[in-house]
């Protein structure tokens, strides 16, 4: 067989490793290792990372004498990798982290024609390098597109399904730079509650030292029978059977002060959960800076909104897969009217090939 060569970018040596001998066994080795960085505002948001070649092909490396990464290079790992990793700063507590599969930049052959129709979709390169990884994905992209975009859907189930899932609690926060749509987000997982799960939430409005304006909470509140109050005091002791939804004040990306206030306001609520709220039709690197704030709120969930703005769905597939928070659910329209759904999967599945063999794509995910 012939020898073939992927280029992953990946956060540590380890996570190179971690990813050759998980996906190619013993016929995997490396051939190169560099030191890439961000484009853009890209730069400040992420750390650096590795560039990896490996080659892939017959016959099996050897196992080395000390055993280790037997199953991934005829050697240990070259001292040019070593050295990169010793001089990369340690990611910040906020930074979006990859907790998954690292993910590989491409393959070295040329882009093939689903290659094409999957970035015009909005498909990234680096979601797109954590597919190429698969074994199966050289068959794949020589299938007719009937058959190949169910496979694509196929695999990308088979790295959401890695995602730890993180419950949600009984206590939860909406936080959420202005305009992000929170409020009417929440007003919407109320309306869920009652309709759908048969419960009767309360929701907490907070002003913090600004005010939260608008009186849409409580009109929408006093329409569902829901308890609506204003003052922490009020709220129902934690485990009491009745969920506390929590809406705070917007504040600004790069209001330092303004997150400060929201992290001492939930101090003493004793949040069991904190979902932040996202316009999805940002431009990706405010998403990335989301995420970073939100890392940073102490965010275990994520509620995207605009989405009937978006152009291309695929896009999300890079938050979905390398977020590390627990998609809450997806928020369509402006108006509390507007659609909401929960099975964030199937959803984006659908939007990423709709229109191109999307019955056939959303049957294989799906199974």
């Amino acid at each position: 067989m012939s020898e073939q060569r992927y280029r992953f970018v990946v956060g540590s040596a380890e996570e190179a490793v971690s990813v050759l001998r998980q996906r190619f066994g013993a016929r995997a080795r490396v051939v190169s290792v560099r030191q890439v960085e961000g484009k853009g505002l890209a730069r400040f948001l992420q750390a650096p990372k590795l560039e990896v070649i490996a080659a892939v092909g017959d016959p099996p490396a050897p196992v080395p004498a000390n055993g280790a990464v037997a199953n991934v290079a005829p050697e240990p790992v070259p001292a040019q990798m070593r050295t990169v990793v010793t001089e990369m700063p340690r990611p910040q507590s906020g930074a979006m982290q990859d907790n998954h599969a690292p993910a590989p930049e491409a393959s070295f052959t040329s882009a093939s024609r689903l290659v094409r129709l999957l970035e015009a979709g909005g498909i990234s390169k680096q979601v797109l390098s954590r597919l190429q990884v698969y074994p199966s994905w050289s068959s794949i992209e020589t299938m007719p597109l009937g058959r190949s975009l169910p496979e694509v859907g196929g695999l990308l189930r088979a790295e959401f399904r890695t995602i730890p899932r993180r419950p949600l609690g009984d206590r939860i926060a909406f936080v959420g730079p202005a305009g992000s749509g929170k409020t009417t987000a929440l007003c919407k997982r109320l309306a869920m509650d009652v309709f759908l799960r048969n419960q009767k939430p309360c929701a907490l409005k907070l002003d913090l030292d600004r005010a939260n304006p608008g009186d849409a909470l409580s009109v929408f509140c006093e329409a569902l029978g829901a308890n609506y109050i204003r003052s922490a005091s009020e709220a129902p002791t934690p485990g009491h059977g009745r969920t506390l939804y929590i809406d705070l004040p917007g504040f600004g990306l790069w209001a330092e002060d303004e997150m400060a206030d929201i992290r001492t306001a939930l101090s003493p609520l004793f949040t069991t959960s904190r979902a932040i709220v996202i316009n999805a039709a940002y431009d990706p690197a405010l998403i990335r800076r989301c995420f970073e704030v939100g890392a940073r709120l102490e965010c275990t969930h994520v509620v995207f909104t605009h989405l009937d703005e978006l152009q291309h769905w695929g896009k999300m597939w890079d938050f979905l897969l390398r977020s590390g928070l627990t998609p809450l659910f997806l928020s369509t329209g402006q108006n509390i009217a507007g659609d909401c759904e929960e099975n964030v999967f199937e959803a984006v599945l659908s939007r990423t090939f709709s229109g191109v063999g999307l019955e056939s794509a959303t049957h294989a995910a799906s199974a």
